[in-house]
């Protein structure tokens, strides 16, 4: 049976069902008593939420008329929770609390459990919003209380959740732990991946905030894994953030930004005012980290635009603290302390004495830059007691650094050891490397002063390789980031505000067909024969489109079949003819060496020999005797001169040893001049390979070297051999000039790198260029092992 025959009949036996569903629906009619109708309306109104809020009101309110006199109480409070909710995700947080008390006040009397557990749980959100914390655990327990008597398993997580949000707004982080891994556990249980992934975060900012950055970055991580499979935007960037955040931490800078980038391009296309300002301060803070002053106070200047238009306090003393910290590495202290003032009153509003412990430390670097030393000392102090207090073991290293700092410049180098010493301790116990590598030029720089010029050269040498390893992590990680793809699949937006409108005109349809029944019943007898004909019409009008659609895609299809078989041959042909060519002349440059070697080497050899001959005849003159050893030595040099050219005709590969034998020589060759160092690895290369892919392999390693020594104007070049089980991988790289490598791509003509492309993609392998002005060319290329088996895959 063809498929336009099949959704033909489909359509014709819905249109029937629909006919038959509105004649009984004339004979009997909707009751307002119907509950499964309201509950259908409710639904919808949830479902729509906030894409469109007057069909939200609207279905709440043709469920509340539907309602009879003893359920009436029960779908106000089930209106009530969705208004609450619906205005919640509108942002609109003081109608979401309104309409939340409103459900709270209806469901108590009646005990609605399933209203009044989950209307507790949103007010307790809304309250922490305002700050007030011990409120809002307040209604989660309450929450958690009617979830657990409905055996609520999911509710009961997702509040657990929101406890474990509140103690770590109170500090509290050890409490927090214990009430997400209580979340945890019971989602793994009921195997929500959503739910769970939200959770896990939560648990990532815990790690960041008693200091485990990397282990907060695999939680990061691993929950953006989850929200990348599917249409959750607002979450993927929330953990690009956090992930941006925690390399900031461990001084991942080029890292930390490519996050915040990611998490800026989602909060914009999601039109997020707030988290976008969120994003502009943690790129501020990065550019400050890096003293790009410029770039700092740019962004700090975007996230304070945004902040002031919405009257966020707090968010605007992060700012202040920001600008303090910049305008200290200005050397501007005195405009510092005007910043570190602003924000030391907006935090001593909000309670918040953690960021107090902050601005602490900001007064005391300030008064250290005015060498006002015994000031910044006190406040020093004052700051590690607070962070003490606080359980801040990250926060104190970087003050104990600070202070050590502050002992140097005032030439107290016994007290700066101390406390150099106190903050290289919590670096290592923490595993920061910035913290570590600050400490360890500082204590290099303290024993210096005192003139132990041994354990300063042992504490300068450590820095170093902490700075190199620094250095070659990020890089490494950056290349493993940017190699991974982050796959999302965005849903269409219009087409799914057409079918959300499309339910809300459905929705009217059917509650004023409900209602038209109470009407005489001829009436309804000619809409019901008007609606028939309708559908009959859209059964003729899909039918017939459906098959000219069908027979458009049959042709579409027969068209592309064809023509992925022409260009399947073509390519084919192509890879052998080029196969052909590479052997052929392989052979022909073997025989030539051969005729070379055997033929014209033995016959010089011969000639020398009867010169010699006749050179040793005690008959022949002095004269003609020096002649005939003049001829000898041409003749010597004849035989060289064929030699070295028979050895230059061949491949430059030895058939007894191999490709990386051949790479060796070819390396130490370019070496010996003296002008470029170079180096080469091979890896897992031990067997000789198929002679076909050494060749192909040695004469592109070969072009590429040329390349550079004739254009790269590099000082090292590195080469690169890995044999993998199906491929070779070859890696050129040098620290020349650089180049466009796109527009060298598109616009090269004959040879050169684009040939080199075209010639790696016909034997089905992958080439890929990275090269920046004044920052070296690396060239990438993975080769299948056998060529043959290539071949007979096309």
């Amino acid at each position: 049976m063809g498929s336009g025959n099949f959704f033909s009949l489909l359509i014709f036996r819905l249109g029937l069902g629909l006919i038959v569903l509105l004649i009984s629906s004339s004979l009997y009619g909707f009751t307002p008593q119907d509950q499964s109708r309201i509950k259908q309306l409710q639904e919808d109104a949830d479902r729509i939420g906030k894409n469109n809020l007057d069909s939200v009101l609207l279905l709440l309110k043709m469920a509340e008329d539907l309602a009879i006199k003893e359920d009436i109480q029960k779908v106000q409070a089930e209106n009530a929770w969705i208004k609450a909710k619906t205005y919640y995700s509108l942002r609109d947080y003081a109608q979401s609390q309104k309409f939340g008390e409103q459900a709270i006040k209806i469901a108590t009397p009646i005990k609605h459990f399933q209203v009044l557990g989950d209307a507790h749980n949103l007010l307790g959100l809304l309250i922490k919003r305002e700050g007030r914390t011990d409120s809002a655990i307040d209604e989660y327990k309450l929450s958690l209380k009617y979830k657990e008597l409905l055996s609520d398993s999911l509710g009961i997580a997702k509040t657990l959740q929101n406890m474990g949000l509140a103690f770590r707004a109170l500090e509290l982080h050890d409490s927090a732990l214990v009430y997400y891994q209580k979340s945890i556990d019971i989602k793994s249980v009921l195997n929500d991946t959503l739910s769970l992934a939200k959770t896990i975060s939560n648990l990532g900012t815990y790690y960041f905030d008693v200091g485990k950055y990397q282990t907060a970055i695999e939680k990061f991580q691993e929950a953006v894994k989850i929200y990348s499979k599917g249409n959750h935007q607002e979450d993927l960037a929330r953990n690009y953030n956090n992930v941006g955040s925690a390399y900031l931490r461990l001084g991942y800078y080029q890292l930390a930004l490519n996050f915040y980038l990611k998490a800026l391009d989602e909060y914009r296309a999601l039109d997020l005012k707030l988290e976008e300002g969120n994003t502009y301060y943690n790129i501020g803070a990065m550019y400050s980290y890096m003293s790009n002053i410029p770039e700092a106070l740019n962004y700090y200047s975007k996230s304070l635009g945004i902040y002031e238009s919405m009257d966020n306090d707090l968010d605007k003393a992060n700012v202040f603290l920001g600008l303090g910290e910049l305008y200290l590495k200005d050397r501007k202290p005195e405009e510092a302390l005007k910043y570190f003032k602003m924000c030391e009153d907006l935090y001593a509003q909000k309670g918040k004495s953690s960021d107090l412990a902050l601005v602490q430390h900001g007064y005391g670097k300030a008064y250290a830059q005015m060498e006002q030393y015994p000031k910044a000392k006190a406040y020093y102090q004052e700051t590690i007691l607070r962070q003490k207090e606080l359980n801040g073991t990250n926060d104190l290293g970087s003050v104990y650094n600070s202070l050590a700092v502050t002992n140097y410049r005032a030439k107290e180098y016994n007290e700066a050891l101390s406390n150099y010493k106190k903050g290289l301790d919590i670096a290592k116990e923490l595993k920061l490397p910035a913290l570590t590598r600050g400490s360890l030029l500082g204590l290099s720089e303290v024993y210096e002063a005192l003139g132990d010029s041994k354990r300063a050269y042992q504490y300068r040498l450590q820095y170093e390789t902490v700075k190199d390893s620094l250095d070659n992590v990020e890089k490494s990680r950056q290349l493993a980031e940017i190699r991974e793809i982050y796959e999302s699949e965005k849903k269409d937006e219009q087409i799914s505000q057409l079918e959300l409108e499309n339910q809300v005109v459905n929705a009217k349809s059917e509650a004023n067909a409900a209602l038209a029944a109470k009407e005489a019943a001829n009436k309804l007898v000619f809409i019901i024969l008007a609606i028939a004909l309708f559908v009959l019409a859209l059964i003729f009008y899909f039918y017939f489109r459906q098959r000219l659609v069908l027979t458009k895609l049959k042709v579409n299809e027969e068209k592309e079949s064809h023509n992925k078989e022409v260009n399947q041959l073509m390519i084919q042909q192509q890879t052998k003819t080029l196969e052909a060519m590479v052997e052929g002349q392989e052979q022909e440059r073997k025989r030539i060496a051969k005729e070379l070697h055997d033929h014209f080497g033995s016959l010089m050899a011969t000639v020398k020999v009867n010169l010699t001959t006749v050179a040793s005849n005690k008959e022949v003159t002095p004269e003609s005797e020096l002649q005939m050893q003049h001829l000898a030595k041409l003749v010597d040099q004849a035989c060289v001169d064929i030699r070295s050219l028979s050895h230059t005709m061949h491949v430059g590969i030895s058939e007894a040893f191999g490709l990386v034998p051949a790479l060796k020589d070819l390396t130490n060759s370019i070496s010996q001049s003296g002008k470029i160092q170079v180096s080469f690895h091979a890896s897992n290369c031990a067997e000789k390979l198929d002679s076909t892919i050494e060749i192909t392999a040695y004469r592109v390693i070969q072009e590429l070297v040329s390349n550079v020594l004739k254009h790269a104007k590099a000082t090292k070049l590195t080469i690169q051999l890995t044999c993998l089980e199906d491929i070779i991988n070859i890696i050129v790289e040098d620290n020349g000039r650089g180049f466009d490598a796109d527009f060298l791509m598109k616009n090269s003509q004959g040879m050169g790198l684009k040939s080199l492309q075209e010639r790696i993609t016909e034997l089905h392998g992958e080439f890929e260029v990275d090269s920046r002005s004044e920052k070296g060319t690396t060239v990438i290329i993975d080769l299948p092992i056998s060529i043959e088996q290539t071949l007979l895959k096309v």
